[in-house]
């Protein structure tokens, strides 16, 4: 028997990989050949697709190069959560009044502290209302100080990149928040008058809708760049200016405007549900820090730590994302993104997920231009999440092809209905999808796909994709 020198070892190696390389010859050669029918820049593209109980690569393009994931950051963002906080985690609402207003029917001030909620709802700011009522308090005199000191704010607003504040993807990230601080407007075209109604689902108090709409031709989808949405604030009162042409296409529409002035919000939906109880206030809001004269008198605690996953990868939801992003620092006073960042590259290392220098990620959330990953780390955490019991609950969270979030409307043919689980990822010239594929004979692939192109293109990426994954769902590849 002749001893395993290191140059066998070597050699051994180089022959494995030849192997690989060339029993996958047909299945590169047919996406190449794809690439170019599209007429798509390979180097604009990583794509890596593996057998996920062999780990045999049948694609592997471009693995190395750093790219904009867009919200695919958002599998990041859950594995560091469920690794750091845990599946069970909570936070928690608090309202405080003065000492020496305890057991009184009138009190001075309300102090409510926010804790991080993302999915803090109308109901449960009426349960914390409805506590707050149970000690006996009917009447706040003066104003409600709000305490927000449990992230650090960022003061300017993150849209920039887009330009569209009011767009509620990009509402602003904070520790005191409703109802996404968001409201709902349904568009209805009114057959009598020929022009649009606009009713809210819920109008805070302090907040007011002008409608300066006129009905003209167009196409529904172009409701986003005929109709402008603006704010005006004076005298406590918030404006919301609607102006533009209103496509006559469309009769019924429904659509979400985010609110900029997140204090303001939170006090009139606040106000208006306090008043609904049978309070009464005086007052409007200031910014005060919870001192040791103040005592508890209610709070509320948000669902687990899961269901908001689930929520921020089906829906991509960007304020969530961010939220438990801040909130990674558990035990932290500084829970701030800087913190952040830090423990996410660490809890990546600590579980052997492979992390490049150059991986930058900036609010958790993917809504950034800053942010830049590798697919190839984008494909290890995909690999633990498939072999590591602590984290498989990520995998049935991701978006259904044909069935959920924001897959639910896209891959609907019959072949790929139901076949594909895909985080996405998208941006202005950013496309990107990372999770898992079942074939139609019961295979399974572990899948990362990212394009950049920033510039203009004429090529149409969801063609290209549907028939990358036609040919995977089929097994065509091998």
């Amino acid at each position: 028997m002749h001893p395993v020198t290191l140059q066998n070892k070597t050699i051994i190696k180089v022959l494995v990989l030849l192997a690989i390389i060339f029993s996958n010859t047909d299945g590169l050669a047919s996406v190449d050949a794809l690439i170019k029918k599209h007429q798509i820049p390979e180097n604009k593209l990583s794509i890596i697709l593996e057998d996920s109980e062999s780990g045999e690569r049948l694609i592997s393009i471009n693995p190395s190069t750093t790219r904009s994931p867009g919200s695919v950051t958002k599998i990041f963002t859950a594995f560091a959560a469920l690794d750091l906080l845990g599946e069970a985690y909570q936070w928690r609402t608090d309202a405080f009044i003065e000492k020496e207003n305890n057991n009184k029917e009138i009190v001075d001030h309300l102090l409510i502290r926010g804790g991080g909620d993302p999915s803090f709802s109308l109901k449960d700011l009426e349960k914390l209302i409805l506590n707050i009522r149970a000690k006996g308090i009917r009447e706040i005199r003066d104003d409600i100080y709000f305490d927000q000191t449990f992230f650090r704010q960022r003061k300017k607003s993150t849209a920039k990149f887009d330009k569209s504040p009011l767009r509620p993807y990009n509402t602003m990230h904070s520790s005191l928040i409703v109802n996404s601080n968001k409201i709902d407007l349904s568009f209805n075209l009114n057959e009598q008058t020929g022009k649009p109604d606009i009713t809210p689902l819920f109008l805070p108090i302090g907040i007011e809708i002008e409608n300066n709409l006129s009905v003209g031709s167009g196409k529904c989808k172009d409701f986003r760049s005929k109709v402008t949405f603006d704010e005006k604030f004076r005298k406590q009162t918030l404006t919301i200016l609607i102006n533009g042409v209103y496509p006559a296409q469309c009769k019924n529409l429904d659509h979400d405007l985010a609110i900029t002035r997140t204090e303001h919000y939170f006090f009139g939906v606040f106000k208006k549900l306090w008043l609904n109880s049978g309070g009464t206030i005086n007052g409007y809001y200031k910014k005060k820090n919870k001192s040791n004269k103040h005592v508890l008198v209610a709070h509320v605690f948000s669902e687990e730590l899961s269901t908001a996953l689930e929520m921020m990868l089906k829906e991509s939801d960007n304020l969530t994302a961010r939220n438990i992003f801040l909130s990674l620092p558990e035990f932290s006073k500084r829970k701030e993104l800087r913190n952040s960042r830090k423990l996410l590259y660490g809890s990546m290392k600590e579980n052997n997920i492979y992390w490049h220098f150059r991986n930058i990620i900036d609010n958790g959330s993917g809504l950034s231009r800053v942010t830049r990953i590798k697919a190839e780390s984008v494909m290890s955490l995909i690999q633990e999440i498939d072999q590591g019991t602590k984290f498989s609950s990520i995998k049935s969270m991701l978006p259904i092809s044909g069935v959920d979030g924001t897959l639910k409307n896209i891959y609907q043919s019959k072949l790929l209905r139901g076949q594909l689980r895909l985080k996405t990822g998208t941006l202005n010239g950013v496309r990107c999808l990372a999770g898992f594929i079942t074939t139609k004979s019961g295979n399974e692939y572990r899948f990362v796909f990212m394009h950049n192109n920033y510039d203009e293109y004429d090529y149409d990426l969801r063609s290209f994709t549907t028939e990358l994954f036609n040919m995977i769902v089929t097994d065509s590849l091998t």
